[in-house]
């Protein structure tokens, strides 16, 4: 099987279109229509089909599209791997983390673990707790962060701490207290439902009394710097990391709001695949475990 008509076949069923797969991979459209015959060819199964829409996978084509991601991530990192060796670098270390800690908690352990470490590349993506376990069961990151800890036969999880949350408003907001009741009141900006710690938020508020869905929801993102946009402009209340927000408390362009008695409380953890053994992703575990967490920005 060619790796390029994989990636062809990959990129056609992630855009529906054939066009623009071929725009990304700067070829022609024929070109790429053969590179995905050529692949059902040595697949011996129908992997396309059309409609008004464009092209959709067959029941097989979704099969070969669920691998294809595997594959094509794990074939790209180790390519980036070998270039790592043409370039003098002795490692690479790939991380992929949930928005929290990779934006926020991250950068500054990296820099110092760096620092002890030169000659190596580091590879940082943000994405859903979810996506993170799933690229770690898959092998294709050598490790990541999670909120809350998960493990299996595969996977091992070491927990580092626990993070709080905060309601929080804009730092011009006139009330520091509000009472429950009054949170119906305001629009709200959350945390996309993917996130973990957008279920810790609605399991909490439950505990009190507050259900999230007669709440005035404005907007959800998966994005926290575009809440802490909104929040700041005074446009409404959310609940947000602490660690998101101390350069805005200090700058008091953000403030935190006591809602009665409610309190957030998370988890963090380490997690990666026991069954991938790379010297540079253990050391940076033992660097974590031993100072790492001292780091955290």
């Amino acid at each position: 099987m060619n790796i390029d008509n994989l990636r062809a076949f990959f990129k056609t069923v992630y855009y529906k279109s054939i066009s623009s797969c071929a725009k990304e991979l700067y070829l022609s459209q024929p070109a790429i229509s053969q590179q995905i015959k050529a692949l059902e060819k040595d697949l011996k199964t129908t992997l396309l089909k059309r409609n008004n829409r464009g092209v959709i996978p067959t029941p097989a084509g979704e099969l070969v599209y669920q691998y294809a991601e595997r594959i094509l991530s794990l074939y790209d990192n180790m390519v980036k791997d070998l270039q790592c060796f043409d370039n003098g670098y002795v490692n690479r270390l790939t991380i992929s983390s949930c928005p929290a800690i990779g934006q926020y908690a991250l950068p500054c352990t990296l820099h110092e673990f760096k620092k002890k470490n030169k000659n190596i590349v580091l590879h940082v993506e943000h994405n859903f707790s979810s996506e993170v376990i799933c690229h770690i069961r898959e092998g294709g990151i050598d490790i990541g962060f999670i909120e809350g800890c998960y493990s299996d036969e595969n996977i091992n999880c070491i927990p580092l701490g626990e993070f709080k949350m905060y309601f929080v408003a804009s730092g011009s907001w006139g009330l520091k207290n509000l009472p429950k009741c009054e949170l119906f009141d305001y629009n709200f900006f959350i945390i996309h439902r993917n996130c973990a710690s957008r279920k810790i938020i609605e399991e909490t508020l439950l505990e009190y009394g507050v259900d999230i869905n007669r709440m005035k929801i404005e907007m959800e993102s998966p994005s926290i710097e575009s809440i802490k946009s909104s929040i700041a402009a005074g446009h409404g209340l959310s609940v947000l990391p602490y660690i998101s927000i101390k350069k805005e408390l200090y700058t008091k362009t953000l403030t935190i709001v006591k809602v009665d008695n409610i309190e957030f409380n998370y988890t963090y953890s380490l997690i990666y695949n026991k069954k991938i053994r790379k010297k540079i992703k253990f050391d940076f575990i033992d660097f974590i475990k031993n100072s790492g967490k001292n780091f955290f920005c």
